[in-house]
């Protein structure tokens, strides 16, 4: 860590860009932006945190969003427009209930402030109040928060036609329909449907950056198909779709935005091909695997593949890189890795199980992840006493959230900064604790034997939750780079995302060889001099020793 890295970083942010800085320089800088909201003097102003905030919600720092957000809002009350990007944050991380609440005073002050501000974000609070019911229908299966995210949007779309509010009416009156609840306000999904084509398209041909309008043209055509208006739709909802992704101006927030609502809300499976909703989640799909070079796997998708294991042959039996049987084993280690979620339901970061033994632990299994994730004593971490756990596997199977909580920690040390070669036992950032109680599937990752030798064809796997989606997969371009002298730092060009703190790094065989902790795009090289895009491990090995068992 250098000041003036962290200086400008800072810098970046407050101008509204985000830096290309290493994980822990862009840790401080906002750590320092969230630290300086305490002085009367000298204080950014609330334009420049408007700015470090839209920054980092688009890269999808969530996390960091929500530590500047949460001082903002201790300090110095509502913002209308820090507000909103702190609510975003929130709702992405998965605590709904923190981020409805910061809606609903945001909108009670709108009534009775002369503050402009107010009235030009409301709309994005009802907005963001709808994607909420959106997302409790979704977890839960209840009706009435299906109804509720209806009419949210529908009170927006009424007072002013918009193709965004008016697409998540029709995909909502749609699943309505489905459900049987009769349509409110005389307008079925299709005649809504053919409405909000015309207003995406119109806007398209207005503004040609808008790739919003693309996905939503591509919606409307399978609403228009879903709802018995000839085959054709599909193919035009297809086509749409394929502009969609080759938008420049398309970022993986926004097909990820798209995957989400075809799987969660029209039920589109990417392993299947019987409707048109599972075509374009298998085309996304694809799309995600070749330009990200990663495999998001639900679990609805693992039941899917239970269910019938031939959509793995079907859907994978030409990729080149991984074969079907080894994806079999991929998905058995599922059930192990979980996600570390904080006492407002926000999810930051990934963790996995391993035999208790394997580490000279005496509980059966033990929950690893990184110290900034998890720790006592590293600023803007969970504290122990305050981080559950959930496994999506299991949560799946019961019908509903099951949370874990920490029982105690037996290991722990401090993070250090990404390419820090030493040869000391500390600074590992790992902490390895006991859960209360334990997914009953889960038996445990299995440790590597042996180290990584590197080399133009060894690979290293990441699987974890980054940015508080589903469980993703690295697959292609998993090149392990280079091994520090000491086994302690691993570097490898395996995508992850924000997120992705706290994953197992696997080799081939699926087999733990390190504990994924950081990732630049100019980390310091392990030997010799210079940079280069990487991702870094803490070995398993060093980890072993720093406990002392090595």
């Amino acid at each position: 860590m250098k000041t003036k890295d962290v200086d400008q970083a800072v810098a970046a942010l407050l101008a509204g860009e985000l830096p290309e800085a290493q994980p822990t320089d862009l840790a401080l800088a906002v750590s320092r932006i969230a630290d300086s909201l305490v002085a009367k003097t000298a204080a950014p102003t609330a334009s420049q945190v408007r700015n470090a905030l839209r920054a980092l919600n688009g890269g999808r720092r969530f996390d960091h969003t929500k530590t500047i957000g949460e001082e903002w809002h201790a300090r110095r009350g509502c913002d209308p427009t820090i507000q909103k990007h702190h609510a975003q944050a929130l709702i992405e991380l998965g605590a709904l209930d923190a981020s409805e609440a910061l809606l609903d005073e945001a909108l009670a002050l709108a009534k009775d402030s002369s503050d402009v501000q107010f009235n030009i974000e409301q709309p994005e609070y009802n907005g963001l109040l709808g994607r909420i019911r959106k997302q409790q229908y979704v977890q839960s299966g209840d009706v009435n928060h299906l109804v509720a995210a209806t009419n949210q949007y529908l009170k927006q779309y009424t007072a002013k036609e918009n193709f965004y509010h008016g697409i998540n009416i029709v995909a909502l009156r749609t699943e309505e329909e489905r459900r049987g609840l009769d349509p409110r306000g005389g307008e079925t999904a299709v005649g809504l449907a053919a409405r909000v084509l015309e207003l995406a398209t119109a806007s398209y041909a207005k503004d040609s950056t808008n790739h919003w309008a693309l996905a939503t043209a591509s919606e409307a055509c399978l609403a228009l198909h879903a709802g018995g208006q000839g085959p054709e739709w599909c193919d035009k909802a297809e086509l749409w779709l394929h502009r969609f992704l080759n938008h420049p101006e398309t970022r993986p927030f926004s097909v990820e935005s798209y995957s989400r609502q075809l799987r969660e809300i029209w039920h589109g499976n990417p392993l299947d091909n019987a409707g048109c909703a599972d075509r374009l989640s298998g085309i996304i799909d694809r799309h995600v695997r070749r330009s990200e070079r990663r495999w998001s796997v639900d679990p609805r998708t693992i039941e899917a593949i239970r269910n019938d294991p031939a959509v793995l042959e079907r859907n994978f039996s030409g990729e080149k890189t991984f074969t079907v049987p080894v994806l079999r084993q991929m998905l058995a280690i599922c059930p192990n890795v979980g996600c570390v979620i904080d006492a407002t339901g926000a999810r930051m970061g990934t963790g996995f199980l391993m035999p208790g033994a394997a580490l000279g632990f005496e509980e059966s299994l033990v929950f690893v992840t990184n110290a900034h994730v998890i720790s006592d004593t590293w600023k803007n971490s969970i504290k122990p006493a305050g981080a559950k756990v959930t496994f999506e596997i299991e949560s799946a199977a019961a019908g509903s959230p099951v949370v874990h909580s920490v029982k105690r920690v037996l290991f722990t040390s401090e993070p250090g900064n990404i390419g820090d070669v030493q040869k000391t036992l500390e600074r590992l950032d790992v902490t390895i604790v006991s859960l209360e109680t334990l997914p009953k599937d889960a038996a445990g990752l299995k440790p590597a034997a042996e180290m990584l030798v590197p080399g133009p064809s060894t690979k290293a796997f990441v699987v974890g939750h980054p940015a508080a989606g589903a469980l993703q997969f690295s697959l292609h371009d998993s090149l392990l780079l280079d091994i520090c002298d000491y086994e302690r730092l691993l570097h490898y060009r395996t995508p992850t995302e924000p997120g992705s703190s706290g994953s197992p790094v696997f080799n081939e065989d699926w087999e733990v060889v390190a504990l994924h902790h950081a990732g630049s795009p100019a980390a310091p090289r392990l030997h010799g001099q210079g940079q280069y895009e990487a991702n870094e491990g803490i070995t398993l090995r060093a980890i072993c020793r720093g406990i002392g068992i090595a």
